[in-house]
């Protein structure tokens, strides 16, 4: 079902598991009402992700069937309780304008929790599904594969996506700098990501997420340090972005700080601490 956040649909003897759920209640209510036209009734929900616009549409169809929700480690706790994602993005208590719908869907039960390692079984019906670890964006991102086709979540971004917030959020660059690597050998039959067009050939998206990473390091390493809002300023005028409001900020701030934990962690800024955090280029 496409749409800003593209859904994922598996039928199977009359009926229908779910990848993702859309931003709110009335892209499930859109859900379901297809689902009924098509004369298919939702057994299952699977979440590749915490993120709002990919289970905002959960609470409303638990409320109005039978679905069993699955999640991966880690996002399943933000699922059933969304203000962790705004808290966890400003740090603390978040102001107001941050709980918003964007970043906090109304809470969904999970009804079970998937690993994110390795590859995982999901078995419905007829059907037989597999999760795959695509961990990066998020920190326990999964993928669906069903009959050779691999629905991938926000493991790629399209170029309209990149061209209009410049820094797409990852947020673990190491992981998802291996995951695009994943993505580039494997051989699915189809992809369909949550923000791009379906796709018999991932490698020019791939390529393109790959090329945005590798800008923003290299711009990185061409500091010679500052503090993370030195840097963050430098970042934002360099590629462009403008920042309007709590959300924006603290999206873009958060994309920052994991590409400078990657940078440091691998030995290319170290920190000093006196009376502010402040990186300095290792050269």
């Amino acid at each position: 079902m496409p749409g800003p956040t593209n859904v994922g649909v598996v039928a199977f003897d009359g009926s229908a598991m779910l990848i993702d759920t859309g931003l709110d209640k009335e892209h499930g209510r859109r859900v379901l009402r297809l689902l009924e036209k098509n004369g298919m009734e939702l057994r299952a929900i699977v979440n590749t992700h915490s993120h709002a616009d990919h289970f905002g549409g959960n609470e409303y169809l638990v409320r109005r069937t039978d679905a069993r929700v699955y999640a991966p480690e880690i996002e399943a706790g933000v699922i059933q309780h969304p203000y962790l994602e705004p808290l966890y993005l400003f740090s603390a208590h978040p102001v107001s304008e941050m709980m918003n719908r964007f970043l906090m869907a109304r809470p969904s039960r999970v009804d079970h929790v998937v690993g994110i390692e390795g590859k995982g079984e999901l078995e419905f019906g007829s059907i037989e599904a597999h999760t795959v670890p695509l961990r990066g964006h998020s920190p326990g991102q999964i993928g669906v594969e069903v009959d050779g086709v691999l629905f991938c979540a926000d493991s790629v971004f399209s170029e309209s996506v990149i061209e209009k917030y410049r820094i797409p959020l990852f947020m673990d660059i190491g992981r998802q700098k291996g995951t695009l690597e994943f993505l580039g050998k494997s051989s699915y039959e189809l992809y369909v990501p949550c923000h791009a067009e379906p796709t018999e050939d991932i490698s020019h998206l791939v390529d393109v997420n790959m090329s945005v990473i590798s800008r923003v390091e290299e711009f990185l390493l061409s500091l010679s340090g500052g503090t993370t809002d030195e840097i963050l300023r430098k970042l934002c005028s360099e590629f462009g972005v403008k920042l309007s409001s709590f959300t924006e900020h603290a999206l873009m701030l958060s994309a920052l700080k994991a590409y400078l934990s990657y940078l440091h962690d691998r030995g290319d800024y170290r920190a000093e601490f006196e009376r502010t955090l402040y990186w300095t280029r290792v050269s």
